[in-house]
Formats: C-alpha cells, structure tokens, sequence
C-alpha cells in the first residue's frame, strides 16, 4: 500500500472510531435479535489465501506502425478493411505501376541475354563457327596461292563460285536480321548486325581474290597472303576459346544488367504496401481511386498478440514483486473477466509526480478475450505471498479491532441468534483471510445487511 493511500485510510478510520465504539455497543446488544432475513451467511470452508500487490494501468498493443508510401500515385487495389486479421507479407494497397512493370520486363529480358551470352561465350564455337571459320581460311589461302601461281580459267572460275557464295551467305544474314521478331533485346538485333557484317567482310575478300585473279596484279599477291594469315589468326583464336578479358567484359554485363533489375524490382515493391508483422487493420485512411502523397499514413496497422499493460507500482510495493510473477488483470469495462499475465519488466529508474514515487511495471496478458480493446483501463493484481487449502473467512465477515488487534466474526446459533467471537488471523489476503483459531470448518457466520454492524476489514 503506498504512503498517499496509509494516510487516507488512517484519516478515515480516525474520523470513523466514535462512530465505530456507539455503533459496536448497539451491535452487541442487537445482534441477538436481528431477523434471518437481514444476514448474508457464510459456511466456513477452507481454500487459499493471497496475498497481492495492485496497480491500474492501460492495455497497449505489442506494437503499432502507420504505413505510407515514399511517392505519388493513384490507389488501384485495396483489399483490406478494418478490423481484418492479415499476416506478415499480406498485400494492403497497391499504386498504379503499370510502367513500373514493364521497367522490370525489360531489365529481366537484358539480365537473361547478358546470361545466355556469357554461356554461349565460355560454352566455346560450335561446329558450324569452326567450319565457317575454316572455309575463310581455304578460301584465303586459296587466293593467295592463286595470286602467286599462273592464272588458270578454272582458277578464275573457282574464285567466282567462292565469291558468288560469299555473297549469298551476305543476303541470308541481310534476311534473316529484316526477319527477326520483333520486341527482343537490343543484344539480340547487334548480334544479327554483326553476322552481315562477317559476312559482308568475307564476301569483300572473295570479291578481291576474285579481282586478282582476273587482273592478275603480282602487286595483290602480298595483300592476299596477309589476308590468309589474318584468317588464320582469327580460326585459331577461335578454337583457343574465350579470353580473360572476354570473360571479364560477359561478367561486367551481367552484373550491369542485375544492378538495373535490383532496381527495376526496388521501383515495383514502393509501388505497394505489404504487412511488416501479423497483425489486425486498424485504420484506413484512402480508398481506391484516391490519390495519395508521400509520407501521409494510408493503413495503420496493430500487433495484438500479446496484448501489455504498464502500471505504477509504488516504491513501497516494488519490493514485494519480480519480473516473471503471475498477474490476475482485472478491467473496468468488462466487470467479471479475470485473465492470467506475466509481470515481464519493472522499471530501473522512478517517476516521480506529485511526490508519488512510483515504478513502471510491464505485464504480459498471457490470454486475451475479443472483447478486450486496447486503451482500456485495467487492474493488474500480482500475487507477492499464498498459503493453500487453509480455514478462511472473507474479509468482508471479519470486524477488526486496531487498538488491540483482536478480530471478531458474528457465529449463527442453533436459535438463530448470532454470537459476536474472537478469532485469531493468520495469513491476511485482500480478499479472504487465514483462520486460525475461533470457529471451525462448517460453522456458520454472518454479516448484517441492515448496516446496523461495520467491518473495519473489508466491508
């Protein structure tokens, strides 16, 4: 009990004690004869008694967020009301992006060709780029012997076929890049680039061979052999794979390409809010087709499980409490509900008002009932001492005597008539007492209801 309470009880009982002595001499000589229909009975039983330390506090939520977006944009889904139960991850409104989506399409089509390059890269030239490149070799090799030999018809007519082959390979590759699908990735359309331009550089070549041959200029014949040569170069290059640098410049374009996804993905999720935890809507503040703005609160969302409690525990009572003891919490709003919690944290440092001295204490509600809100006011009673399966008498039943401290109960006679006795307490509750001397199990004791009698115990 805390020193502001001591002082008013004993301000109360100062005033009451003339009152209390007149009052007592006229219970005396009434109880006799007070009439059964005025007494509220008692059957002395056994049970437990209890001991508690009491605080008023408010029911506060685990924890609460208000959830905005960072930018502008019109509300195309809302599928949550409130008072709706959601788990973490759950959808809660969703912005127009649209634009934000396709953003994303495109980086994902440039992160999968920059991938399948790097793979075709280190995977090495398939039969068809080594025979290509072999026939450049022959066809190179073959003009530079041409060049430096007698000029046969047949050699001239050889150099036709090559070159009228070169040609068509340059008209398939000019087809199949104004064939191409469209919509793909701009790699794809350089890659369908560059093959005309392989095969516009081999039909240049085979032209050439072909001019010297019908001109017949010794001069060509140095140009030929360095064409063979760079042909060469370019087949062993080929069949000797990828280089460092090579593999380097794939890595550095896949890396490029998942950079922009990363932030192509960022850009569509702050088009969205979702659950941060599990927990209960318990605000909306838009609905679909409004136009938010950044940072203004659009859901507010609440962490209902476990509900807490802080309460003020004066200085005097902290001492008779520790952090996991059991709770019975009692509220206001709803009379007759009794749920279990934890005591989880009492304050290091005090607050002081008013010259109260008091501790923070946090409790836990173990259970909780759908009836329960949060901000309601409730009373935490924590259980400090208990003694079990004893003799008790509610304290409402038991007349006390502060000067002495000797105790009394009204024993009901066999006549009816009532017998004021001594009894001797034991283990004092806020509700009941310990008995441990006085009456015994199965007697019968009343309370007069006419007000004629006072309890300075418990009522």
């Amino acid at each position: 009990m805390s020193i502001r309470r001591s002082i008013i009880v004993l301000i109360i009982i100062t005033l009451a004690l003339p009152a209390v002595f007149f009052a007592v001499r006229a219970n005396r000589a009434a109880s006799q004869d007070a009439p059964a229909s005025q007494l509220q009975l008692y059957t002395v039983g056994r049970g437990d008694v209890e001991l508690t330390v009491s605080a008023i506090g408010q029911i506060e939520a685990d924890q609460e967020t208000r959830l905005s977006f960072n930018g502008a944009g019109r509300i195309i889904e809302l599928p949550v009301q409130v008072g709706d139960n959601v788990m973490i991850g759950t959808l809660l409104v969703r912005l127009d992006d649209s634009n934000q989506r396709v953003a994303l399409e495109q980086a994902q089509l440039n992160m999968d060709m920059a991938t399948l390059q790097r793979d075709q890269l280190l995977a090495g030239p398939n039969e068809a780029q080594i025979a290509s490149a072999q026939a450049g070799v022959d066809a190179a090799q073959g003009a530079a012997y041409a060049a430096s030999s007698t000029v046969s018809d047949a050699d001239i007519q050889s150099a036709q076929l090559a070159y009228d082959a070169a040609l068509q390979a340059v008209s398939d590759a000019q087809l199949a890049r104004s064939s191409a699908p469209g919509g793909q990735p701009q790699a794809y359309y350089d890659l369908l680039d560059a093959q005309i331009g392989q095969a516009t550089f081999n039909a240049e070549i085979a032209r050439l061979q072909l001019q010297s041959l019908q001109n017949g200029n010794p001069a060509q014949v140095g140009s030929a052999f360095a064409q063979a040569d760079q042909a060469q170069a370019q087949l062993d290059q080929l069949l000797a794979g990828p280089t460092q640098a090579q593999i380097d410049q794939a890595d550095a374009a896949i890396a490029q390409a998942q950079i922009q996804l990363d932030a192509a993905q960022r850009d569509l999720e702050r088009r969205q809010l979702s659950a941060p935890f599990d927990g209960v809507v318990t605000a909306v503040s838009a609905e679909i087709g409004s136009l938010t703005a950044p940072a203004v609160p659009v859901i507010t969302l609440t962490d209902m499980t476990p509900l807490r409690l802080t309460v003020q525990v004066d200085e005097i009572d902290v001492r008779e409490i520790t952090e996991g003891m059991a709770a019975r919490i009692r509220l206001d709003a709803l009379p007759g509900i009794t749920l279990n919690g934890t005591l989880e944290q009492i304050a290091v440092i005090s607050t002081d008002q008013d010259g109260i001295v008091n501790y923070d204490v946090l409790v836990r509600l173990d259970e909780t009932h759908p009836d329960v809100r949060v901000g309601m006011t409730a009373e935490a009673a924590f259980i400090s001492q208990s003694v079990q399966d004893v003799l008790i008498v509610p304290n409402q039943y038991i007349r006390l005597v502060r000067n002495n401290d000797s105790a009394y109960v009204n024993l009901l006679q066999p006549d009816g008539s009532l017998l004021e006795v001594e009894v001797t307490l034991g283990f004092q509750g806020r509700d009941t007492s310990q008995i441990l001397s006085g009456v015994s199990e199965g007697d019968v004791i009343a309370v007069d209801l006419a007000g004629d009698s006072l309890s300075l115990f418990g009522g």
